[in-house]
């Protein structure tokens, strides 16, 4: 049986507007992260001390979960005296409750991205034993996505950013991660100079 030739070059120029499409999207989307990764350093060389600090935090995970399309979020710190995350920022649903909640450092997703140094994406948390489902259960959350980065400058962990519940059928992908990865670099090393000026 003879195949259609319009029918191929039909379905070929779908499959090429779509590819293209997507690439458009990438290239937008890179584009946004150089401006506001610029915009960020030059709020970042005006901070002259810890009570600009945590503005400029809440500027960066506010503009990470807006280019990761993510309605909630976390900014947590070491607390190095009792080794314990404190949430200092939380963007979505839970800012008033979890907003200075304190975990152990090495419990969950965000535990486990801080002793290994790693992002960690998560498309589904039911499959991941490493989920701490305290939070959930305490504050009547659904978690169901996460993507986590260490925040590391000068080589040292300073906390863990946690972007929560992106949608779609296939929330969080590798270049997302990658992103996340390049804004808790970027803030680690604005916490890292911050210290050094102490």
């Amino acid at each position: 049986m003879a195949t259609n030739p319009n029918s191929f070059l039909t379905r070929e120029n779908a499959r090429l507007k779509d590819e293209n499409d997507t690439l458009r999207d990438e290239v937008n989307l890179l584009r946004e992260f150089v401006r506001v990764l610029d915009e960020l350093g030059e709020e970042a060389a005006r901070v002259t001390d810890d009570s600009e600090l945590l503005p400029l935090l809440r500027d960066i995970l506010l503009k990470a979960l807006t280019l990761l399309d993510a309605p909630d979020g976390s900014l947590a710190l070491i607390d190095e005296n009792t080794n314990e995350l404190v949430f200092v920022i939380v963007i979505g649903t839970l800012a008033d409750q979890l907003t200075d909640y304190r975990i152990p450092a090495d419990e969950g997703i965000a535990g486990w991205a801080i002793s290994s140094r790693e992002a960690a994406l998560v498309r589904d948390v039911r499959y991941d034993t490493r989920f701490f489902a305290n939070i959930d259960s305490q504050f009547k959350f659904n978690t169901q996505s996460i993507l986590a980065a260490p925040l590391v400058g000068d080589d040292k962990v300073y906390g863990v950013v946690e972007a929560l519940n992106q949608p779609g059928d296939q929330p969080f992908s590798d270049n997302d991660m990658a992103l996340l990865k390049l804004f808790c670099r970027f803030a680690g090393e604005v916490l890292a100079d911050i210290e050094r000026r102490k």
